[in-house]
């Protein structure tokens, strides 16, 4: 009866063994999936936030600046929320996004004649992220915001 138990023993070892040798290989792709993947959600967050900020900058613009026109404030205003939008990036990818055209004046659809300044930033991943087999990252992250500026502020 003893040696019976034992070799169910032995037996039942070598079966956890191979489970595991089975098993881990999957468990590190699932742990690093959701790694990678938070390492892109937080690129994206921080592109979003930094564009708002830009964007939020284009308002807080002050009106008196140019003599009380909002006409003349348009181009301080847009340079106002490209270099905040800069300045709002984490500095170790601020140099990956692409300067030019950060942040631009628009036409708004409503009202009429109102102007916008949207800003857009853009971080290609192709040289930030590494590439893994079989796990789609799309090439270029993108955060963006768009205010409509006020005749009157």
């Amino acid at each position: 009866m003893s040696r019976h138990g034992n070799r169910n023993r032995r037996q039942t070892a070598g079966v956890a063994a191979l489970e595991f040798a089975i098993v881990l290989p999957l468990l590190i792709t699932v742990v690093l999936g959701i790694v990678y993947y938070g390492v892109v959600f937080a690129l994206q967050q921080s592109l979003t936030l930094a564009a708002a900020e830009g964007a939020r900058a284009a308002l807080r613009y002050p009106l008196a600046a140019n003599g009380g026109n909002a006409g003349a404030t348009v181009g301080p205003r847009v340079l106002a929320a490209a270099q905040t939008a800069q300045a709002m990036l984490p500095a170790s990818i601020r140099s990956l996004v692409n300067s030019a055209d950060i942040a631009q004046a628009i036409a708004c659809t409503a009202p009429a004649g109102a102007v916008c300044v949207r800003v857009t930033l853009n971080l290609p991943t192709t040289t930030l992220l590494p590439r893994l087999p079989l796990v789609p990252v799309p090439a270029t992250l993108t955060g963006s915001a768009t205010v409509q500026l006020s005749p009157d502020t």
